[in-house]
């Protein structure tokens, strides 16, 4: 770096010098193409604030030499054309550094870009290697991936809306900071799609207030298969969340359809189980919503008609005309094949009864 620093100073003197010897102003003049070479080596190691602090020590130097000049060759032009001198090359100086660092500033956040580019395309090649591959080293994916894969991780997968353009990054960030402080690896995919994991064991929930993305969320993991499995989860999650067609922005979470994500790889064939057990209590009107609700109330409170009643906020004698008139519907007893009628209601609560592939 020292050398590149030093090739950079050597081309920008050269050019001052002779600028100031041919008296060509600073608006016929620009970085040379060493300068720009230069300045994109630069920004490989060092920070652009760095660099235009490089060029305000450089250019104070040139401005104390040029008055220490002045006064060696000048000492006998009398005060006010010594004055007029410094005045001169301080002005240029000045003017010339804010012309070099505005057009270098430019250079830099461009390498700065490709090389940002070209480093998350490397990450997210050996993040699919890692996904996907048997022989991986975890040391050295951890490495090249820039993540210590030994740890605990958590990951979402934030899918932007193709209408909208919401930041993916800002939002991965966002949505980790909700579970956890520590720094989490994202990776952008395509244009509309974000990988994360986030480097804790928390069961804390992901929470998203941002329009236009949908997330999905994994179970916290161990190691490199829990960096895979949780990927797995996150992506099922986003999967079902589509299939179900929720209204975005959402944030699901694997723990909550698990069950939806294992039966419904064949949509067609789990809408015919949901119908076929369900009968006239699929029906999608309020009616049929209610009872189905009711039901479900039910079921989770082992029976109980009392217990029922208190998670609703109803009398118990209205949960059981409400649960009557579920069996209706059905055309069986409540607690007839109730495993297939809880999975039944689960599915439909989850995906609806019209979700399409």
């Amino acid at each position: 770096m020292a050398d590149i620093a030093l090739a950079a100073c050597q081309a920008n003197s050269a050019a001052l010098v002779d600028a100031l010897m041919r008296g060509i102003t600073t608006d016929a003049m620009a970085p040379s193409e060493e300068v720009i070479r230069t300045t994109r080596d630069l920004a490989r190691t060092i920070s652009l604030d760095t660099l235009v602090s490089g060029y305000q020590v450089g250019i104070a130097y040139w401005c104390s030499r040029w008055t220490s000049a002045v006064e060696s060759h000048c000492a006998d032009t009398g005060v006010s054309l010594a004055l007029r001198i410094t005045n001169y090359g301080t002005t240029f100086l000045l003017s010339w550094l804010q012309m070099i660092t505005n057009r270098l500033s430019v250079a830099y956040r461009d390498e700065a870009e490709r090389l940002s580019r070209e480093w998350s395309m490397a990450r997210t090649e050996e993040a699919r290697r890692i996904l996907t591959s048997d022989a991986v080293d975890i040391t050295t994916a951890s490495r090249r991936l820039g993540y210590d894969l030994t740890r605990h991780h958590v990951a979402l997968v934030v899918v932007r809306d193709g209408s909208n353009q919401a930041p993916l990054e800002a939002t991965a960030r966002e949505l980790a900071g909700t579970i956890s402080d520590a720094r989490p690896l994202t990776l952008l995919v395509d244009s509309d799609t974000l990988w994360c994991w986030i480097p804790t064991n928390t069961e804390a929930r992901a929470t998203l207030a941002r329009e236009g993305v949908i997330c999905g969320h994994g179970r916290p993991g161990h190691g490199l298969d829990g960096f895979r499995l949780s990927h797995h989860q996150a992506l099922e999650a986003v999967r079902v969340a589509r299939l179900a067609g929720r209204s975005l922005p959402t944030v699901t979470h694997f723990s909550d359809i698990e069950l939806a994500a294992l039966c419904s790889h064949e949509p067609a064939a789990m809408r015919q189980f949901v119908t076929s057990v369900l009968g006239e209590l699929a029906n999608p009107s309020p009616h049929g919503q209610m009872l189905r609700g009711t039901l479900r109330s039910f079921y989770a409170e082992n029976c109980n008609y009392r217990s029922t009643a208190a998670r609703i906020g109803l009398h118990h004698n209205t949960i059981r005309y409400r649960l009557a008139k579920a069996g209706e519907a059905l055309g069986r007893g409540i607690l007839d094949r109730r495993l297939e009628t809880e999975i039944a209601l689960h599915l439909e609560a989850q995906l609806g009864n019209d979700a399409d592939e």
